[in-house]
């Protein structure tokens, strides 16, 4: 087995072996040229008797906390240690260009690959709900008093949440999740559209996502909590504003405890995988050994209004 850096010739390769996961709808073929071109990332693969059997992607998702994604292995050569192979380099390698924390995160039936990030030390951190589908079109946002948030008041809000302790601290967008107070100002970057509801002059209710590139694509829904009343009329007035038929959100949740977003984007329509159950794992290694997941929990120790 050789493990080694993607190649542009491996390009057909890694295709094929993108085409077995998922029913054939796997993201990796829109990531691909930039994978390879290596300008955020590192993308490798692993070789028997010199054809490509895996491959896998390590990025950052702020400064200091590498992530790794995409492992993919030939269903034809499971069990021959290529997921294991390419965890191991991925995670020397971070080490070595500087990284202090690793994460990932993988779907419930991954059992393999949760098998394999465990025996290497990570931890499960937390867990949340994938949640997709369209949302009824509106042609004019609601006036119901929802404001722009500024970074600092989105900050405030995030940090100070019942949602963000739910998700022990983890700022979700799409599949990556940052711990908020790792860099709160990276973390809000990754929703740029934020709005809220304020009251007495303090914002009491928030709803921030990340609008896809085009109106055919998906817009993701990275937080939204506050007063129940509010959540539905910050929906709709963000479906309104973004004009995204189509949504994807991650809502943590952990047994009985969740996101109360959470019944409303079901009520709203979206749909769950997994009948709302929590079925997306975020998982963390750090350099040195990190406090217990009780002690980093978010509760009781909220995010200074200055962070970041």
């Amino acid at each position: 087995m050789e493990v080694r850096r993607a190649r542009p010739a491996d390009r057909q390769r890694i295709l094929d072996i993108s085409a077995q996961i998922w029913d054939g709808y796997d993201y990796v073929p829109l990531m691909l040229d930039e994978w390879l071109a290596g300008t955020a990332g590192e993308l490798l693969v692993a070789a028997l008797d010199g054809d490509v059997a895996a491959f896998s992607y390590r990025t950052w998702v702020a400064e200091g906390h590498a992530w790794l994604q995409g492992i993919r292995t030939d269903t034809a050569l499971r069990g021959k240690g290529l997921g294991r192979a390419l965890t191991e380099r991925s995670i020397e390698r971070a080490w070595a260009d500087g990284a202090r924390r690793i994460g990932l995160s993988t779907y419930i039936d991954n059992h393999a690959s949760m098998h394999i990030v465990e025996s290497f030390g990570f931890r499960r951190m937390a867990s949340f709900v994938y949640l997709e589908g369209d949302l009824p079109g509106r042609s004019e946002p609601e006036d119901t008093g929802v404001v722009p948030l500024s970074d600092g008041e989105a900050i405030r809000v995030i940090g100070r949440s019942d949602y963000l302790a739910a998700a022990n601290g983890r700022f979700p967008w799409e599949w990556k999740f940052l711990s908020f107070d790792w860099s709160p100002r990276t973390a809000i970057a990754w929703a740029p559209y934020r709005i809220g509801i304020r009251r007495d002059g303090e914002v009491v209710s928030a709803l921030c996502a990340s609008p896809g590139s085009t109106p055919s694509d998906a817009a993701f829904l990275s937080f939204l909590d506050g007063e129940p009343d509010d959540l539905l009329a910050l929906l709709r007035h963000a479906q309104a504003d973004l004009g995204a038929a189509k949504w994807e959100a991650m809502m943590p949740k952990d047994g009985d405890r969740g996101a109360r977003a959470l019944a409303v984007l079901r009520d709203s329509g979206l749909r769950s995988w997994s009948g709302f159950s929590e079925d997306v794992f975020s998982y963390e290694l750090d350099r040195v050994p990190a406090l217990s997941r009780e002690a980093q929990n978010v509760e009781g120790r909220r995010v200074p209004d200055d962070a970041g």
